[in-house]
């Protein structure tokens, strides 16, 4: 039975910012996406295309380290970002670019960045904002389309394209995607195995205190927290210690370097319905000019679990194999799967966010850290990456990057009350742009998760019927595009 609607969001990007450099392997050249239409959005909509379905895959840290070196400036403000993931990163690198007088240091609690650990990411509106903040992105595989099966290969509604007809999303390893970002950063501004412990906000001048645990405690001016779903500073801003409420799926990944998938599907996104079971398969950029295939198998487990993954990947490669034969997938699903030589299992988790506020005094939540949500519009990566270009483009605009050092560091009651003033009109505007679009996507992929893993006859059914229906309607297009689109 056919369905007629990508059950995740396809490709998306900002139309005012220009494009980035894809590999085109099918005509092996490096083919360049071209600037984007500078026209208002309404007039300036990306088109829709059959296909391209965004589920980013949730991976644990990896990146080299290298970077580039870049002169760190120390005349203005200090700054903390906390984690160094895509959006801490991606913040990181926003700031230096919107304040350069901004002293930004990188705090990663992992001793070891290591290359080859986790999985992929799909993206959308974040490919061309990073293209924006200088990121090279040419090792990508560019993402053309999305095609489901269900009795026979359809593609969906979704992909988006840019003017010169190539396609706006792509797909990297998440590694690799660190790196990039990195490099965009002096050596000296990342700091690895700083586990943060506490914070404390200081009365006077108004900074903030980082203690982390090798003892030491470092004040700021602001601290950015891009820690993740098990933030720390989380708890800080919103004064309680809720755990993140498990979702009900989990996520089974295996990963191989490129080659088992069908000849010259590169760059399709291949979906498949069983029963009660989702698995998707797609090929994404790695380091060095290696190219990776991705299965993710999404199933039903209502037994209470953390997010931390089982890394056992002989116990998950035997699970993920038994539930795909269970749920009837076919046999290119099931050979992919064997020939994985990385498993690893996720518990899906999601922070609700309510009217919950992303901000106490100088400390501010980005990315998963202030709204994790499930995987299944392909979006994590992609806000988190808007919330950076977000919050350091208010922090300019407040006037944040004109106080000097030598100001703030006495306890000048007048000095720090003006940066109070800046900082927090900067971070309500943050908050108060980025709040309402990330909320209606968590709902949303919630919701399609759900549907995706609906078990028995009964749910196929309705999957099925409901997919089909959105897809004619014209609804799928517009959740499509409602994630394609850069609101920062």
């Amino acid at each position: 039975m056919e369905s007629r609607m990508a059950s995740a969001c396809p490709v998306g990007v900002n139309p005012h910012v220009p494009g980035f450099p894809l590999w085109d392997r099918h005509r092996r050249q490096r083919v360049s996406v071209g600037s984007t239409s500078a026209l208002p959005l309404r007039q300036g909509v990306p088109r829709l295309l059959p296909g391209v379905h965004p589920f980013a895959l949730v991976s644990t840290l990896p990146f080299l380290a290298k970077r580039s070196r870049k002169t760190i400036c120390n005349a203005g403000p200090r700054v903390a970002v906390i984690g160094a993931g895509p959006a801490g990163l991606a913040s990181a690198v926003a700031l230096r670019r919107e304040c350069p007088d901004v002293d930004v240091m990188v705090y990663e609690r992992s001793p070891e960045l290591r290359p080859g650990v986790g999985g992929g990411v799909q993206l959308h509106s974040g490919a061309a904002l990073l293209q924006d903040l200088g990121v090279d992105l040419n090792f990508a595989q560019a993402m053309r389309r999305i095609r489901s099966r269900a009795d026979s290969f359809k593609p969906f509604v979704g992909s988006v394209r840019r003017p010169n007809g190539e396609p706006a999303s792509c797909t990297v390893m998440r590694d690799a995607l660190l790196r990039a970002i990195a490099d965009q950063l002096p050596v000296e501004s990342i700091s690895l195995g700083m586990e943060l412990k506490d914070i404390q906000a200081k009365q006077e001048p108004g900074r903030v205190t980082c203690h982390f645990a090798d003892s030491t405690k470092q004040d700021f001016d602001l601290v950015i927290a891009a820690d993740g779903i098990g933030s720390l500073a989380r708890g800080v801003v919103l004064q309680e210690d809720e755990e993140p409420r498990y979702t009900g799926l989990r996520i089974q990944y295996g990963v191989r370097e490129a080659g088992g998938r069908p000849t010259a599907c590169e760059e399709e996104v291949h979906q498949w319905f069983g029963q009660g079971v989702y698995a998707l398969t797609a090929t994404y950029g790695g380091l060095d000019g290696k190219m990776f295939e991705m299965l993710a198998v999404v199933f039903r487990d209502d037994a209470p679990v953390a997010e931390n993954p089982n890394w056992n990947p002989v116990e998950v490669k035997d699970n993920c194999l038994e539930r795909l034969r269970a749920a009837g997938h076919r046999d290119e699903v099931l050979e992919l799967a064997k020939s994985c030589s990385r498993f690893f299992e996720l518990g899906v988790c999601e922070r609700p966010l309510g009217l919950n506020r992303w901000h106490r005094d100088r400390v501010v939540l980005v990315g998963d850290s202030a709204h994790a949500m499930p995987p299944f519009l392909g979006q994590g990566a992609n806000q988190g990456i808007q919330d950076a270009v977000c919050l350091a483009s208010e922090l300019r605009n407040s006037g944040f990057a004109d106080f000097r050092s030598d100001e703030t560091t006495e306890l000048s009651s007048g000095s720090a009350a003006r940066m109070d003033s800046a900082i927090e009109s900067a971070l309500s505007r943050y908050t108060a742009k980025r709040l309402p679009p990330v909320a209606l996507l968590g709902l949303e992929s919630n919701f399609l998760g759900q549907v995706e893993t609906l078990p028995g006859a009964v749910g196929a059914f309705i999957r099925d019927n409901f997919f089909r229906a959105t897809g004619r309607s014209g609804v799928a297009g517009l959740v499509f595009l409602n994630g394609a689109i850069a609101r920062v």
